[in-house]
C-alpha cells in the first residue's frame, strides 16, 4: 500500500489534512504516410508523463529513480512535469487539483502515481504487475501516432516567462471538449527536500498557465493551424516556509528557485476521456 492524502476543499483552495508519502518512427508505423508526404494525417508521438510526487512520500524516492531511468533510455521522445504534492514545500492548488481531476468523485489520492498521455496511469514501481513503469509501457504508450503537429518556443525577461504555441492539425479533430493545457516548469529544484533522502526534483510544476483549468481550442479540421501567445510573470521574491496549510500565493510570491532553469510543456487533451493527442516542451534563444 501506499500513503493516501484527503484533501479538504475551502473555498477555491485545497487544503491537505495529511500527507506522505519520442517519437516513434515510420518504420513502426507501417500504416502512417511518409514524413515528407503533403497527405500526411498523423506524426510522431512525443509522450507526455505527469509524475505526482512528494519529497516528504517515502515511495515517491524509488519512484523518482524508475521513472528517470525509463525516460534517460527514451530521449527526446517524452515531456515531464512532476507536479509536487503530499506535503512537499512546491505543493500548489494547481498540482493538488491536477491530481484530484484524474480522480473525480474522489475526496483523497494517493502518491506516488503516473500518467502517460492522460488516459495511462500506474504507480510507477508496485503496479504493471510490480514491475513498475518499464521501457517496454514505454514503447507500447507511444505506438499511436498523432494527429496533431504541435510545437512551443519561450523566452524569459526578468521574471516574464512569455511562449509561443503553434499548432497544426493533420486529420479532422471534431471533439468540442479539447483543452490546450500549459506548464511553466523548472529543471530541477533542490530547496524542497523533505525526508525520503531526495536530494534533487525533476521538471517541477511551477505554474499551470492560466491556470489547471487550461485553455478551450477546437474542434480542428484537417490543415487548420493555430497560433496562440501566452506568459506570466512571476510576483514578488521567492519564498521559504510553504507547504500543505500555506501553499504558495501566485499573486505576491514564487517558489522559482533558477529563473534560468525555467521551460514550458503544452499538451492538447481531451477533457471527457482523458486523452492526450500530442505534447511538446519548449525550446528558447534565452539559454
Amino acid at each position: 500500500m501506499f500513503p493516501t492524502i484527503n484533501p479538504a476543499v475551502i473555498a477555491v483552495s485545497v487544503i491537505l489534512l495529511s500527507a506522505c508519502g519520442g517519437p516513434i518512427s515510420p518504420v513502426d508505423n507501417p500504416d502512417a504516410d511518409g514524413p515528407d508526404s503533403d497527405d500526411s494525417t498523423t506524426t510522431e508521438r512525443v509522450l507526455l508523463h505527469e509524475m505526482f510526487t512528494g519529497s516528504n512520500c517515502g515511495p515517491c524516492f524509488e519512484a523518482d529513480a524508475n521513472l528517470m531511468e525509463v525516460l534517460d533510455e527514451r530521449p527526446e521522445r517524452f515531456t515531464l512535469l512532476s507536479y509536487q504534492v503530499g506535503s512537499d514545500p512546491y505543493m500548489s492548488n494547481e498540482g493538488v487539483r491536477r491530481r484530484m481531476y484524474y480522480l473525480p468523485g474522489e475526496s483523497g489520492y494517493a502518491i506516488p502515481y503516473l500518467h502517460v498521455d492522460g488516459h495511462q496511469h500506474l504507480h510507477p514501481t508496485l503496479g504493471n504487475n510490480e514491475l513498475g513503469y518499464t521501457t517496454e509501457l514505454f514503447d507500447e504508450f507511444a505506438v499511436p501516432p498523432s494527429n496533431i503537429e504541435l510545437a512551443v518556443s519561450h523566452s524569459l525577461v526578468g521574471q516574464t516567462v512569455s511562449f509561443q504555441i503553434t499548432l497544426h492539425a493533420l486529420d479532422d479533430i471534431p471533439s468540442e471538449d479539447l483543452l490546450l493545457h500549459a506548464a511553466i516548469i523548472e529543471g530541477v529544484t533542490y530547496n524542497n527536500v523533505g525526508i525520503n533522502d531526495q536530494t534533487e526534483f525533476h521538471h517541477v510544476m511551477k505554474k499551470m498557465v492560466p491556470d489547471h483549468h487550461g485553455t478551450p481550442v477546437g474542434p480542428f479540421l484537417k490543415g487548420e493551424d493555430l497560433e496562440l501567445e501566452l506568459s506570466w510573470t512571476f510576483e514578488g521574491d521567492y519564498v521559504t516556509g510553504t507547504g500543505p496549510t500555506n501553499m504558495v500565493d501566485h499573486s505576491v510570491e514564487h517558489t522559482v528557485e533558477e529563473f534560468e532553469d525555467l521551460s514550458v510543456i503544452v499538451w492538447i487533451q481531451d477533457n471527457q476521456t482523458w486523452e492526450v493527442h500530442q505534447s511538446a516542451g519548449s525550446t528558447t534563444d534565452s539559454h
